[in-house]
């Protein structure tokens, strides 16, 4: 009878290491799971700006590393700004500084070849598309 509960303990304490080593290796595959894919934006972009002045054009060239954006916008009547966000997935997030202490934050979804989204302040509409 002892020898038939030794082997049952020691079946079991194997079990159970088996099992807390399973549970180990998927959490560590979790923690190590790739977030989100950062969707791919750097190029040449055609920009369009719903304000309440009206409709403004702008050309955009966006550079990515991962998902930290830099570029310049040049902006009809206004000229060559820098910008600056991020890309988590398909949402985009990038602020152009008009002049010091007066940005325009762009917030919006990329799909494919076109992007599309609202600006802060002013409320407006904007639009990109891939060139």
């Amino acid at each position: 009878m002892k020898m038939l509960l030794s082997v049952v303990a020691v079946a079991g304490l194997t079990l159970s290491c088996d099992f807390h080593n399973h549970v180990h290796a998927m959490m560590a595959q979790d923690h190590d799971a790739p977030k989100s894919a950062a969707t791919a934006v750097a190029g040449q972009w055609t920009l369009s700006i719903t304000t309440p002045h009206g409709p403004m054009k702008a050309a955009l060239q966006v550079k990515q590393d991962g998902t930290k954006l830099t570029g310049t916008c040049d902006l009809d009547h206004m000229g060559s700004m820098a910008i600056a966000g991020t890309v988590d997935g398909k949402r985009i997030s990038f602020a152009i500084e008009l002049q010091p202490g007066q940005k325009i934050v762009f917030s919006g979804v990329i799909n494919g070849t076109k992007m599309t989204g609202t600006t802060d302040p002013e409320g407006g509409e904007w639009t990109a598309s891939r060139v």
